[in-house]
C-alpha cells in the first residue's frame, strides 16, 4: 500500500498539504453553464421596433425568445433579443442551431415598418436554408384598440 494514497508524504511523518480542487471546478463549470443559459431568458428588454398595424394574436414570451426574428430600423437582426451575426451568410448556421426552430419548423418575423424589404428577404432565405417551413409575420395585435 502506498503512503501517498493514505494521505501521507513519502517520509511518512506529515500529512499532505494539498487541496483537491477537481470537484470545485466541476461545480464552477455547472454554475457557469446555468448562468449562460439563464441570462438571455431573464432579459426583459424590448427591441425598439415599430411594427406594422394589423389584426393578429398575441405571442407568449417563450415564443418570442425562441421563434421570433426581429429586424430593427437600422437593419440589425435578432433571434428573440440576441443579435445574429452582422454577416448574413452566418444566419443560416445560427438559425439551424436553434432547437426550437428545428423542432417546430416555424418562425415569426418582426420587422420595423421602415426596414428595407431586401433585409426581410435575406432573413426568409436564411430561414428556408435552416429548414424552417412555416413563417409568419408579426403585427401589432392592438390595432383598433387605440394603438399607435
Amino acid at each position: 500500500m502506498s503512503l501517498i494514497a493514505d494521505g501521507l508524504q513519502e517520509d511518512g511523518d506529515k500529512p499532505m498539504a494539498a487541496i483537491n480542487v477537481t470537484s470545485l471546478v466541476d461545480v464552477m463549470f455547472c454554475l457557469l453553464i446555468m448562468f449562460m443559459v439563464a441570462t438571455p431568458l431573464m432579459s426583459k428588454e424590448k427591441l425598439p421596433i415599430e411594427i406594422p398595424k394589423a389584426k393578429g394574436n398575441e405571442l407568449t414570451e417563450e415564443q418570442f425568445l425562441q421563434s421570433v426574428i426581429s429586424i430593427d430600423a437600422k437593419g440589425n437582426v435578432y433571434l428573440g433579443v440576441l443579435p445574429l451575426a452582422a454577416d448574413k451568410e452566418k444566419w443560416t448556421e445560427e438559425l439551424a442551431a436553434n432547437p426550437k426552430l428545428q423542432e417546430d419548423k416555424k418562425a415569426f418575423i418582426q420587422g420595423d415598418a421602415n426596414v428595407q424589404m431586401e433585409k426581410v428577404v435575406d432573413v426568409l432565405v436564411a430561414l428556408k436554408e435552416a429548414g424552417v417551413t412555416q413563417v409568419g409575420f408579426i403585427t401589432d395585435p392592438r390595432v383598433g384598440l387605440g394603438a399607435k
